[in-house]
């Protein structure tokens, strides 16, 4: 009897599988004088082979494809997210907001503006769509006809019409284009080629508010990235009868292309006449390109979690991070945590991308995205970032031996190499700065740097009232550098113009602290001569500073700055402050340990000479 052999089925490849293929048969005293590398029983082997292979591959994509966290194709992707509940986000138009000024050649009592009257703009050279969101009545005021902030949504508007046929099972409402933006979809049924009555149906957000005679849709992806409308059944929702038309009008959008259109004017007429004047009272904003896999597979789990509620800091969050583009990082914490606390309020922050602070109409999305979801006791209030600039002034010793390149070219590298870390490492809420870890990469920034010195302080600003006296907190929230109860200027200012109570003014005053009470000075020379003894305080052990009655009378730039220095390398944020740098805050000076010489230079961060001084030192040293 021939002897049987286990064949390895743990391998799957195509060469080991038949190799076990050929090692199973050569074992088989059947097949003892057999050449199993010739061309007959190779082929043979070959189709075995092949087979099982393709088995086993089709196998495993069939396991991995029933998991979301495992599964590679959209569809699979989508059908289990809509297991826990979850539509893809479809395509999204930027939205900007206009002024409208009308010049009719008559009189009217009022002027409309169509829903989906259409404007362009163009991004890039390439000219792009806009439609008004809602239609928009105009009445004149002193005979002028003007309309402020109207919004206007990117895309180009599409009609699709179904006859409803009860008797086809397979019939199926689909918007065709993959970049229809769902959230400006209209859904109308009309009753019948000659019945021209109709009723609008509404997307069913909440069923257990959808009854048997309730006007709603349902809204799934379908094949091909394509939406499909769905109606009720009867139950959950009216159910069309044969003949009816469904009516189904939105967007189809550009998604990001569009974003930062700032330009706008009216492809034809608007409300009817052509004489129309359309200033940008917000560039567009908002516009986002499809759901992708990736943001599928890691909200839909979330999206299960919060139910379509907005309870939890994590929920507020989620559905911002969701429906608002250009935001490079999300905060959220409730109003008992803020640093005063304000019951009832839960605060949200974010920085958008290429800005510091958020613009009227990003903050208008925010908050209209937690419009559905917010429940009524809490009311969401949208805040800026908090700012701390962080200020290097670095010291690196290089031997100039072990490089072709010139200490400049050095200096350059090693702020892109801060830049870098703050790119990585800082540009997000909750990001801690590791003095540590930029030491470390400015290290490797050259294999000719010996070492660095890196002096840290922080600078934050206030735009404060020239025109009336007003109490300040500005909040570091990190432990300020004060070694003594004598030790003066732990916090300084920029320069301002003030005046003090017998009514001296002082055209360039600071201020800054001792042991605890912040104070007015100006400078005699080299002399610190204080003007104000007490205008506010200063808490060392949390970076707590308070101005009371404060007034300057101006101040150069756009904020009144104060700088102080850190008790610790590392800086830990709270809430939504971030930490940020710029080149003009980073002074590198480079030191030639291989040289000798007597020459230092001074310059600006980006490397043009501004001063030479003669000095003596160990090694040449340049400051960029």
């Amino acid at each position: 009897m021939a002897e049987i052999t286990k064949l390895q089925i743990a391998e799957l490849d195509f060469d080991t599988i038949k190799g076990n293929l050929k090692d199973y048969f050569g074992s088989q005293t059947e097949f003892t004088d057999h050449n199993f590398d010739g061309s007959a029983i190779s082929v043979l082997l070959d189709i075995l082979a092949y087979n099982t292979h393709y088995n086993a591959y089709y196998l495993n994509m069939l396991a991995s494809e029933s998991f979301l966290d495992s599964a590679q194709l959209r569809d699979s992707v989508v059908t289990k997210a809509s297991m826990l509940g979850y539509t893809p986000r479809s395509a999204r138009g930027s939205k900007a907001n206009v002024n409208l000024t009308i010049t009719p050649g008559d009189a009217p009592a009022s002027i409309t503006i169509d829903r989906f009257t259409q404007f362009t703009s163009t991004v890039n050279g390439t000219a792009y769509t806009f439609c008004t969101a809602n239609s928009v009545v105009i009445t004149p005021s002193s005979g002028v006809y003007s309309a402020d902030t109207v919004e206007l949504s990117q895309g180009i508007p599409l009609t699709f019409k179904y006859t409803a046929d009860t008797a086809n099972t397979e019939q199926k409402f689909l918007l065709p284009n993959a970049n229809t933006d769902t959230d400006t979809l209209t859904v109308t049924i009309q009753e019948s080629v000659t019945d021209t009555n109709t009723a609008v149906y509404a997307l069913a957000t909440d069923i257990t508010t959808v009854n048997a005679t309730s006007n709603v849709y349902f809204m799934s992806e379908h094949t091909d990235g394509q939406f499909r409308v769905q109606f009720g059944d009867g139950v959950l929702g009216r159910k069309p009868i044969s003949g009816n038309i469904i009516i189904l009008k939105s967007l189809v959008t550009e998604g990001t292309n569009t974003n930062g259109a700032n330009v706008f004017s009216a492809a034809s007429t608007v409300g009817g006449y052509s004489t129309v004047a359309v200033v940008t009272a917000n560039s567009a904003v908002g516009g986002l390109d499809k759901e992708s896999v990736e943001s599928i597979k890691f909200n839909a789990p979330k999206n299960y979690e919060t139910q379509n509620r907005a309870v939890t800091t994590g929920d507020y969050k989620k559905i911002v991070e969701d429906s608002v583009s250009g935001l490079d990082t999300v905060a959220v914490w409730g109003g008992q945590d803020d640093a005063v606390p304000k019951y009832g309020t839960v605060y949200v922050s974010a920085k958008p991308s290429g800005a510091d602070a958020l613009s009227t109409s990003q903050k208008a999305l925010i908050t209209s995205s937690l419009a559905d979801y917010n429940i009524v006791a809490i009311s969401p209030e949208v805040v800026d970032p908090d700012l701390i600039n962080l200020i290097f002034s670095l010291t690196v010793k290089y031997d100039s031996r072990k490089t072709t390149k010139a200490s400049g070219v050095i200096a350059a590298n090693v702020i892109d190499t801060i830049q870098d870390y703050k790119t990585n490492n800082l540009n997000k809420f909750g990001s801690i700065f590791r003095y540590s870890v930029l030491s470390k990469l400015i290290d490797n920034t050259d294999t000719s740097l010996l070492g660095n010195l890196l002096t840290l302080t922080a600078k934050k600003g206030i735009t404060p009232s020239t025109t009336a006296n007003n109490s300040y907190t500005i909040s570091f929230n990190n432990a300020i550098y004060n070694p003594s109860a004598t030790y003066e200027g732990a916090v300084t200012s920029s320069a301002f113009a003030y005046t003090d109570s017998a009514g001296t003014t002082y055209s360039t005053s600071y201020l800054d602290d001792l042991n605890g009470v912040m104070r007015i000075y100006y400078l005699s020379g080299s002399d610190k001569l204080i003007i104000a003894n007490s205008v506010g305080t200063v808490t060392y052990s949390n970076g707590h500073i308070t101005l009371t009655s404060f007034m300057p009378d101006s101040f150069s730039g756009s904020t009144l700055d104060f700088t102080i220095t850190p008790a610790t390398n590392d800086l830990i944020p709270i809430r939504n402050q971030l930490f940020t740098v710029s080149n003009t805050n980073i002074t590198v000076t480079m030191q030639d340990d291989a040289d000798t010489g007597t020459t230092t230079t001074s310059a600006s961060a980006t490397g043009t000479s501004d001063s030479v001084t003669t000095g003596t030192a160990t090694g040449s040293s340049t400051t960029y």
